[in-house]
């Protein structure tokens, strides 16, 4: 009698064998995840964070990139091909994944926000959709895949001209902002800043790498522009709205073998934590990309502790879908306008769309100790930063009613009260620094 071959059995398949043995091998407990969490690297933050990243596994790991034209809700997403991120996995849920043939190459605890997440590499054949999909059934909104993140800039603009030298007195803010800022802690998450810009010579700058060793880190411009906005200092070509603030800056992003520059969900809830630990009050977030539910919770838990989130409602255009994390609850999503309060006519429009504030060429430090003319709704948020700190400092505006649209004096720059394109409108700053 002739045996016929074994049929190949696809990966999906294989990995719904593997959840349904599960129960059956009889496997020992995992180990809980807080004994598993890894030890500070020495630099002040949670663990796993900072230069070389804290990953197990193999040293540097070239991730397997993936770029998807649309999700099923048809809003562009990238994600790393071979991974999913486990939120607040239980011992069972990691057993599952794991005898599927899933591998632990990090386990972030993210102590400042109460929140765990572990990376797991999939094995060959078997896609990262595939998996949390099949993952889910049993452990809904435990799995998610890896995203990634981009700047929320376009291209250069021309060199500064007229107008474009002066956002400051577009909201009204203080000539004199020698004051501005002081005893306040703002912290901003982007690429690294290049400290040594005479813009920044002075300021009081702290900032901290979270990359996975091996990683190209992005170059600073884009820091450097958001910082110098910010704490740029007032006799400088570049002066900053809160020259006096501490500022910390987490450097996630990195470049990619396309040369575009992003940052996964990982470093990101790392970023965000290590913030909070060193007593960030308001954060600004330039960055756009899909909804995640691991950075959506390391978000919504930062804001549960008081921390105002503001972040780029992103440059997609008027019919582009949401950005994120903008568009989540408890988040300021900031657009940008023009210094004759036109919108960019690349910022995504939505309900989500809480201020307007200047982002359309605005003069900004660049590396080299130059400037450059920039447009974007990135730019826009380290404005929305500097309202919010300043006027929580001197309760000039209370977080709730900045919530609510009564951010101080608000210009309504569309449709009677709030609306898709600007929001509540833009914010203006009555009086001086104190």
């Amino acid at each position: 009698m002739t045996i016929p071959p074994s049929p190949r059995l696809r990966p999906a398949v294989l990995l719904a064998i593997a959840l349904l043995a599960v129960p059956m091998l009889g496997l020992p407990p995992a180990t809980g995840l807080s004994a598993l969490a890894l030890a500070d690297d020495g630099d002040g933050g949670a663990a796993g964070g900072g230069g070389g990243g804290g990953a197990g596994g193999d040293g540097g790991w070239e991730p397997d990139y993936d770029v998807v034209d649309s999700a099923p809700d048809g809003a562009p997403e990238t994600f790393i091909a071979n991974e999913i991120l486990a939120l607040d996995p239980s011992p069972a849920a990691l057993r599952r994944a794991t005898a599927a043939g899933a591998t632990v190459i990090e386990r972030i605890r993210a102590t400042s926000l109460s929140l765990q997440v572990v990376r797991l590499r999939l094995p060959p054949g078997l896609d990262a959709k595939t998996a949390r999909e099949i993952l889910s059934e049993r452990d809904p909104r435990t799995f998610d895949l890896h995203h990634l993140y981009r700047l929320a800039e376009p291209a250069d603009e021309a060199a500064c001209g007229g107008e474009a030298c002066a956002p400051l007195r577009l909201i009204d803010w203080p000539q004199d902002t020698r004051e501005c800022g002081r005893g306040q802690s703002i912290g901003i998450v982007d690429t690294a800043v290049e400290a040594r810009h005479p813009a920044l010579s002075g300021a009081e700058l702290r900032q901290r790498r979270f990359l996975d060793e091996g990683a190209q880190a992005a170059t600073a411009e884009h820091g450097t522009a958001v910082a110098a906005l910010l704490v740029g200092r007032p006799d400088s070509g570049f002066p900053g709205l809160l020259p006096r603030a501490r500022l910390l800056a987490a450097a996630p992003f990195y470049e990619l073998a396309s040369g575009s520059v992003s940052a996964d969900a990982a470093g990101l809830v790392k970023s965000i934590d290590w913030l909070v630990s060193q007593g960030v009050k308001v954060i600004g977030l330039s960055l756009a990309g899909p909804s995640n539910q691991v950075l959506d919770a390391a978000v919504q838990r930062a804001a549960a502790k008081g921390v105002v989130i503001s972040a780029a409602a992103g440059n997609g255009g008027r019919n582009a879908p949401p950005a994120y994390p903008a568009a989540l609850e408890r988040v300021l999503g900031v657009t940008a306008i023009s210094t004759d309060g036109r919108i960019y006519w690349r910022a995504n429009q939505g309900d989500y769309v809480d201020y307007a504030l200047p982002g359309v060429k605005l003069w900004t430090a660049d590396l080299g100790g130059g400037g450059k003319a920039r447009s974007g709704t990135s730019f826009a948020v380290p404005f929305m930063v500097a309202f919010v700190s300043q006027s929580l400092a001197q309760r000039s505006a209370a977080r709730e009613a900045i919530f609510r649209g009564e951010a101080g004096a608000v210009v309504d720059l569309g449709a009677p009260g709030r609306d898709p394109v600007f929001g509540w409108g833009q914010p203006r700053f009555v009086g001086r620094c104190r």
